[in-house]
């Protein structure tokens, strides 16, 4: 068994800061139905207490797992050596309750890495991913890490914003990566909003305009107070839009998240990536 501790406040002796190395992505086609005994009894019991219209049209129709995003994007990694680290982060409930990605990975990556997910943070799930794994990389002296991001679309049931389809992100992180910078702030209301931001783009770039921002769906760029270019992520991906714009970018840049139901505001200063 694994006992998490408190982070470590400080970087002990001989280790390096772990950078943005490799990002990859994916647009999974769907190829997995729900429309078993199990899942139906499962979405059942899973709506029923909550006042929520099941769909088993939705059921039955093709979806994808986050095991099936997490297998596409390690497929493109390879050849991908030994990572101590493996994290998931989502928005959205995977497909199917029955498979989990970072068990996938807990046995295909080399290296037995130590592997969970991440969620409850909405939107801002891959920023607390990527704190979490920067957190246990300094205390343990990890020298690679590898965050997962995905969504999936296929949710049996009534939602108000659902994604627009299947997509995965694969972040792996070492010693020699693009420079890596976060803020993960809770808390943050729809009011504070454009202080809180301003604060989190200070602590990070200060006043350079150079570096382009690029904020997801939960804000307004018109809050973005930033003298340089400021566009918005792809909607629809409430997780990986904002990250797969890393894929094949050399461009330094922010990326800004914020989550209204949970509070979660994410910061993201990323250099040069190869």
């Amino acid at each position: 068994m694994y006992r998490t501790t408190a982070p470590t406040p400080s970087r002990p002796a001989g280790t390096r800061a772990l950078g943005v190395a490799r990002v990859v992505r994916t647009r999974a086609t769907p190829d997995r139905s729900l429309d078993d005994e199990f899942s139906l009894r499962h979405f059942t019991d899973l709506t029923s207490g909550y006042g929520v219209e099941l769909r088993p049209d939705v059921l039955a129709a093709p979806g994808t797992t986050f095991t099936a995003l997490t297998r596409s994007l390690h497929a493109r990694l390879e050849p991908l050596g030994p990572v101590q680290l493996a994290i998931v982060a989502h928005a959205t409930p995977d497909l199917d309750c029955r498979l989990a990605a970072a068990t996938y990975l807990a046995e295909a990556v080399p290296g037995a890495p130590l592997s969970f997910s991440v969620s409850d943070v909405g939107r801002c799930a891959p920023f607390a991913a990527l704190r979490i794994a920067s957190d246990y990389a300094t205390r343990h002296g990890y020298s690679r890490a590898l965050v997962v991001i995905a969504d999936q679309a296929t949710l049996p049931y009534e939602v108000a914003d659902r994604p627009a389809g299947d997509a995965g992100v694969a972040l792996l992180l070492e010693p020699g990566g693009a420079p890596l910078a976060l803020a993960h702030t809770p808390g943050v209301s729809s009011a504070d909003l454009p202080d809180a931001l301003a604060a989190g783009l200070a602590s990070l770039v200060g006043g350079d305009e150079r570096v382009t921002v690029v904020v997801g769906a939960g804000i307004d760029p018109g809050v973005v107070r930033h003298g340089g270019t400021v566009r918005s992520a792809p909607a629809g991906y409430p997780c990986t839009a904002l990250w797969e714009g890393l894929a094949g970018s050399a461009e330094p840049v922010v990326l800004v998240e914020h989550d209204a139901a949970t509070g979660d505001l994410g910061l993201a200063a990323v250099g040069e990536v190869r």
